[in-house]
C-alpha cells in the first residue's frame, strides 16, 4: 500500500491493529459462530486529504479508505470518530486508543456465504509520529 502523508499536518495519525474478532461463518451448509482471524484488520486513521475536518480510515493493503469520519472533539480534548453505522462501521477514541470495526448488513440480503458474514473486531491503536512525507 502506498501511504501518502503531508509533512505539515498538525492532526494526529494512528495505526490501529485488531486484537480479537468474532462473528459468523458459512460452513457445511449452515452458519457457525466463532473467533475470526485478525491479521488483515490493520488500519491507518489519518486526516483526510480531500475532506476538511474528517479522518480517513484505510485498511492496510486497500487503495481507498473504507470510511470517512467526522472528528468529534470532546471536552477533555480527546477525539472520537464514529463512522458508518451498524451495517458497516468503525469507531475510535484517541483517549483510550481503542477501536472497533463491524460489518453487519450482508446477512440480511439473504445470500448464505462468507462474503455476507457479520463480524465485530476490537483492537488498539498507537499514535504515529510523522516526520515529513512518505512517497
Amino acid at each position: 500500500m502506498l501511504l501518502c502523508l503531508s509533512g505539515g499536518a498538525a492532526a494526529e495519525t494512528y495505526l490501529c491493529v485488531g486484537q480479537l474478532s468474532t462473528g459468523f461463518e458459512w460452513r457445511d451448509g449452515r452458519w457457525h459462530t466463532g473467533a475470526l482471524e485478525v491479521q488483515d484488520k490493520v488500519f491507518v486513521v489519518q486526516p483526510s486529504a480531500d475532506r476538511a475536518r474528517e479522518y480517513a480510515v484505510t485498511r492496510m493493503g486497500d487503495h481507498e479508505p473504507s470510511h470517512y469520519c467526522p472528528s468529534l472533539a470532546r471536552r477533555d480534548a480527546s477525539m472520537l470518530l464514529t463512522c458508518g453505522g451498524l451495517g458497516n462501521g468503525f469507531t475510535f477514541s484517541s483517549k483510550t486508543l481503542r477501536f472497533q470495526e463491524n460489518y453487519g448488513i450482508g446477512y440480511t440480503s439473504g445470500g448464505d456465504s462468507n462474503a455476507n458474514a457479520p463480524h465485530l473486531t476490537i483492537g488498539k491503536c498507537a499514535e504515529l509520529e510523522l516526520r515529513g512525507s512518505v512517497d
